[in-house]
């Protein structure tokens, strides 16, 4: 059978499997904190003011769009030097008129100017997450924020809890709206997910006076908060809490993992290279991501899986090491501007997922899928699993002549 079938055939296996399989997780709810009987308050995420009348009319324009922006709203747009790109590459009018719309609000909103990303997410994402927005404070005083994306978009009462549950942690110069995504997927397939904020990113504030903390300390607190203080904590299973992040998130994770005895496994997407790996031992299960094209910064074609594979190396225990087929840096954030491989979300979502599925749930039809070969893995450079003793090595079908 291809390879693609064997894939389609294990992912339907998988959910098959999911009716019936009973979750080692929520065997009991917790005693931390009283009962929640509805879900806080929640919102959508949140999506830029239009702009001003003489430019919402040739916002899809794109040669028009410059002689009615400020200068600095069309360096930002149309400047490939930032950001490797042009609104010109874009071809969907919705995009468009989003992007543009954002730019000029983080222009005026009081965002942080001095990161090239706008908070403001990606349209085809903000109205996918049912969330509760959050303020909270770091062991030093700096205000953080925070979202707590509920499972399935709140569709289920707390009472179906107590839930597995995922911290996510974001890029350098990121904030939370650039990875709904990702924070949909977990949610919609039964997880509440904690996004944050790192301080001087987003909507959270800058380190305040005596502020000595990192991102690590700053991640240890925000699960402090989600497990002890937040509104949701009495419907957390804390036997079952993992930790996703990407880039700079990927580095955190890392390091957090090596030193967090409340977490239960780990993803970490694009952690760069085994250099800024910090850690010295992995006691819990740990999932590596890259790509073809993965960079810190730009691009290195066909040359930064071998750059991650030591850092997966480093690694004991269940561990997994995926690569995705052409896809760059990009491919874990939602922003608009950053090109990626199109099955990009379907890889790293499918494995991220099937990865807390088997290791926080137990799931026994997770393992199928983290051991079948999505045809969109790298066919240059070797994905693996080595899981319960077994070692599982894949690759994609590659490129096909029609």
């Amino acid at each position: 059978m291809p390879k693609n079938k064997r894939f389609r055939s294990a992912i339907c296996g998988c959910l098959a499997a999911m009716i019936v399989v009973l979750s080692a997780c929520g065997s009991a709810a917790p005693d931390n904190g009283d009962a929640l009987a509805t879900w806080p308050d929640w919102q959508t995420g949140e999506n830029p003011p239009p702009a001003p009348s003489e430019v919402e009319a040739v916002i899809t324009n794109v040669d028009a769009l410059a002689s009615v922006l400020p200068t600095a709203a069309v360096a930002r747009l149309f400047d490939p030097i930032v950001l490797g790109t042009t609104v010109r590459d874009l071809t969907d009018p919705e995009l468009i008129a989003f992007t543009v719309r954002a730019t000029l609000a983080q222009l005026h909103d009081g965002s942080r100017l001095d990161q090239v990303y706008n908070w403001y997410g990606n349209p085809y994402y903000n109205d996918k997450v049912a969330l509760v927005p959050v303020h909270f404070e770091n062991r030093y005083g700096t205000s953080l924020y925070g979202e707590i994306v509920l499972p399935k978009r709140a569709a289920v009462p707390p009472g179906a809890g107590p839930f597995p549950t995922i911290l996510a942690l974001e890029g350098v110069n990121t904030n939370v709206a650039m990875y709904r995504w990702w924070h949909q997927a977990f949610a919609d397939a039964g997880y509440l997910v904690f996004a944050f904020d790192f301080a001087g990113q987003g909507h959270s504030g800058d380190r305040v006076e005596g502020d000595a903390g990192t991102n690590i300390s700053d991640s240890e607190d925000a699960l402090t908060y989600l497990l002890d203080q937040s509104p949701v904590r009495s419907v957390i299973d804390r036997q079952c809490v993992g930790v996703i992040g990407h880039s700079l998130g990927a580095i955190t994770t890392l390091g957090l993992q090596a030193v967090e005895p409340r977490l239960h496994a780990a993803v970490a997407a694009a952690p760069i290279s085994e250099q800024s790996a910090p850690f010295d031992d992995n006691p819990i299960p740990t999932m590596i991501q890259t790509g073809d094209y993965d960079g810190p910064v730009a691009p290195i074609p066909l040359v930064n899986p071998a750059v991650v594979r030591p850092v997966y190396e480093k690694l004991e225990g269940d561990r997994a090491f995926i690569v995705s087929e052409a896809s760059s840096h990009a491919q874990w954030t939602n922003y608009p501007l950053l090109p990626t491989a199109e099955w990009g979300f379907d890889i790293a979502g499918t494995y991220s997922v099937a990865w807390m599925d088997y290791e926080l749930r137990h799931d026994p039809a997770a393992l199928t899928v983290l051991r079948s070969a999505h045809p969109h893995l790298s066919y240059l450079w070797d994905s693996e699993t080595r899981i319960d003793d077994q070692v599982t090595v894949m690759r994609g079908d590659g490129p096909t002549l029609q």
